[in-house]
């Protein structure tokens, strides 16, 4: 779905009931680059986002494996902190 919309006197954007409907989200992350302005919904409950995003993540990975990852993680992190 496309629509043209514009902003108000006060520079808020109206988004119309049929998109709001469509996209099913509440809250929105705004992100900007020399194409314009990109909308992505944040999710409700970033719990759930997360144990979905796991499930991919995590397939096949064994707790050693996991482990290896997170120290991988923690030290790259560490690094940049100093």
């Amino acid at each position: 779905m496309e629509k043209i919309i514009s902003f108000d006197k006060q520079g808020r954007l109206y988004i119309p009931e049929e998109l709001r409907k469509l996209l099913r989200f509440k809250t929105i992350v705004a992100r900007s680059d020399e194409n314009g302005i990109f909308l992505q919904p944040l999710e409700e409950d970033p719990i759930e986002a997360l144990a979905r995003l796991g499930k991919d993540k995590l397939k096949g990975k064994s707790i050693k494996h996991l482990k290896k990852e997170a120290r991988k993680e923690i030290e790259k992190h560490a690094k940049k902190i100093r």
